[in-house]
This record gives structure tokens, sequence and C-alpha cells, in this order.
């Protein structure tokens, strides 16, 4: 094959252009310090980086879910903290008022607990970022108030029970909040078993004590009956001393429905709660009947019921107020309502604390956890900028060098031609 002047001239003219081509692309490189410009450069790279782009952004997102759920946790372990240093200093004065020589100060002890009342209520019904910290799902309404005859304290908030979860992994939801039910509520909970091989029909009875925001005694009386596999009937009622109903007209009964394969409860009246609350307004009874720990077993039914308190701490100290108002020292057993409450909240700031550590060791693992895809990104994308000068350089003396050997070839061919 004869080699023309032409095909020289044009793989040299080619050779020029790809050169300078090299030497622009090396130049925006430098100036942008990324290798890829559009997606046509690095098809490839550039599915990579995008999806670890990705998961950065989700990363990003997990971490801003972990810093408002720290910051909303710490709000209500200061505020739960608040209430436990009023429930310990109203101890120390139902201590005091124990000893003979304090029997005729009662005024001023019933003026303190006024004051460490209205603080507990305060502390209570604290917000953070316009959510009512023990409200529940329910932000817009606070949730513990006076009733209108002001002489007890009652949920005014839907329900205070819900649950606040936020996404802090991909297949990972934390629970957030410490409900208002949880912190505050009298909760009676059943435990044990129903006989899932009972006939349709069988009956189990179950009583057990509670108690009015006075204190005063009162009996739940329960009533299970199967009516179907897995599925049971729940009637309740409330009855005073005498043994009679306090309702007019009986509650609806509850549909318990259990899970054939785990035998736990699965849902009452449909929902997948598994509480649900008990209230006569005008008897001052209020509580939470929890059954998340009852299941079907095999063999007779066996339950057991108990109470985390009697009554909640708002109405015990609104009692122990107004009798020490009328002359009447508190009674030992208010003094282990407080005691006892003194416990649980203690263990429920313990619980938030938890939360709160693994909250910041989930938040220190994404952030390594990001440091990690974004140095895979940059190993993808960014620039060696030393290197690119180097070869920028490379490419510009193979240029002007180029240029040099045109300068001497290119005319001495033309002229040869002509």
């Amino acid at each position: 094959m004869r080699i023309t002047d032409s095909m020289m001239s044009n793989n040299f003219i080619n050779s020029l252009t790809q050169t300078k081509s090299r030497i622009d692309k090396l130049s925006v490189q430098i100036a942008t310090q990324t290798k890829i410009q559009k997606p046509s450069d690095s098809p490839g790279g550039t599915i990579k980086i995008n999806r670890l782009n990705s998961q950065i952004s989700q990363s990003d997102m997990y971490t801003n879910n972990i810093q408002n759920g720290l910051s909303f946790i710490d709000n209500s372990i200061i505020s739960m903290e608040r209430i436990q240093s009023e429930t310990s200093q109203n101890i120390t004065k139902l201590t005091e008022l124990e000893n003979a020589t304090n029997g005729g100060d009662f005024t001023s002890y019933a003026d303190a607990i006024d004051l460490s009342l209205k603080a507990i209520m305060d502390a209570a019904n604290s917000q953070y970022d316009g959510k009512y910290i023990f409200g529940g799902t329910d932000y817009s309404t606070a949730p513990f108030g006076m009733t209108t005859d002001g002489n007890a304290v009652e949920v005014k908030a839907n329900d205070i029970s819900g649950k606040q979860e936020i996404k802090i992994a991909p297949n990972i939801s934390q629970k957030l909040n410490m409900s208002g039910t949880e912190v505050f509520a009298t909760i009676v909970k059943g435990s044990g078993s129903l006989d899932k091989d009972g006939a349709v029909g069988d009956v189990t009875n179950k009583q057990t004590k509670v108690y009015d925001s006075l204190g005063n005694e009162y009996t739940l009386d329960l009533t299970f009956t199967k009516t179907a596999d897995n599925t049971y009937s729940l009637n309740y009622d409330i009855l005073d001393g005498s043994n009679a109903s306090i309702y007019t007209s009986a509650p609806a009964p509850k549909e318990l429905v259990f899970n054939a394969e785990t035998a736990r409860l699965k849902s009452i009246d449909g929902n997948s709660a598994q509480q649900f609350n008990i209230k006569a307004a005008d008897k001052k009874i209020d509580f939470q009947f929890n059954l998340a720990s009852l299941s079907e077993k095999s063999g007779a039914s066996a339950m057991t019921l108990s109470a985390n308190q009697k009554t909640d701490i708002f109405n015990t100290l609104l009692t122990v107020k107004e009798n020490l108002k009328l002359g009447i020292k508190p009674t030992a057993e208010q003094r282990t309502t407080l005691e006892n409450f003194n416990k649980h909240i203690l263990s429920k700031i313990a619980e938030a604390g938890n939360v709160s550590n693994q909250f910041t060791d989930v938040s220190d693992q994404i952030a390594q956890q990001k440091m990690i895809l974004m140095e895979l990104v940059s190993k993808e994308k960014d620039v060696d900028v030393a290197k690119a000068i180097m070869e920028m350089q490379a490419e510009d003396n193979s240029l002007q060098m180029a240029y040099k050997m045109s300068a001497m070839i290119l005319p001495q061919s033309i002229l040869n031609y002509l």
C-alpha cells in the first residue's frame, strides 16, 4: 500500500487534534477536580457514584432523624428528672409529717405540696418543637388538667398512649417517646393464658381491686367467653363496695383475637393495640387495661392481674394536700404510692437514657459508614491533581514537539509537491 503525503498529513493532524483534546480534558479535570464531566465519560463509574450518593443521602436522613430524636428524648429526660426531684422532695415532706412535732404545721406543708403538684403537672405538660412530650401521638392538647369541679386531675387529650417511632436504619425503627400512659397512668396488667383447647362457650372469670383518684376501692370484674377458635369476648364491669355496678349500662364487650401460630394476642376489637382504656368519669376512675402478656395455651386457664400503682401521682398529691388542709395527716399507703412512683419514674429515666445512648452509638456508626462511602465516591470521581498536571505537561511537551516537527516537515513537503 502506497502511503501518500496526504495520508501522512491527515494522520499528523489527527494526532495533533487528539493531543489537544487530551490536554483540554485534563485541563477541565484539574479545574473541576472531577474525572467525570458527563455520564458518557464513565457509564459504569456514573452508575456506581449515583448508587453511593443515594446511600449517603440515606445516611444523612437517618442522621437527621437521630439528631431530632436525641433532642426529643433529652427533653423528655429533663422533664422526668424534674418530676422525680419533686416527687423525692414530697416523700421527704410526708416523712417529716410523721414526726409528732410537726403535728400542727399542716398548712405550710399543704402549700408546699400544692406548688410541687403544679410543678409536676407543668413538667408533664411540657413541649418540645410544638409537641407535647408525654402526649403520645396527640400533639394538639395538653395531656393533663383539672376536672371542671377542680377535685381531680384527668387526662385531657384523646389518647396519650400513642407510640412515636423514627427510622434509624433501613430495617430498624426505634420508639422515641415515653407516652403519658406508661409514665403517669395506672396500668392494670393481665398476664398468663387462656385455654386454647377449651370449647366454644367456655367462661373464665377474674377479679382485681382498682381505685378511683381519691383512693377509694372498687372491684374490676372480668369475664372471658370463648366464641371461636383463637377468639374470645371480654365483658368487664366495675363494682362498688356493695357489689353493685357503677355503670348505668354495661360497657360494650371487647373481642380478643389471638394469633394461631404464636398464641400471642393479635388484636382487640380489630386493632393491633394490646390495651384499652377503662374509664368512669363520674366516679373519677381512669386506668389502662393491658393484655400484652396474655396468650393462649393448652390446659386450664391461668391468669393473674396486677397494677403498677393504685392511683396516679397527681391525684395522690391532690388528696394529700386537701387532707392536710383539713388537718389530716398523710397515710402510710399514700407515702408508699409516692415511693413506688419515684422508683417507676427513675426506671423510665433509665429507659430513656438507654434510648439516647443507642441513638448516639448508631449516629457514630452512620458517620463512619458515610466516611467510607464518601471515600469510595472520591476514588471513583475525584482527580489526582498532581498526576493530572504531570500528564498535561507531558501532553503539552508532545504537542510543542509536534509543532516543531510540522514546521520542518510540512513546508518541505508542500514545496516538493509544487
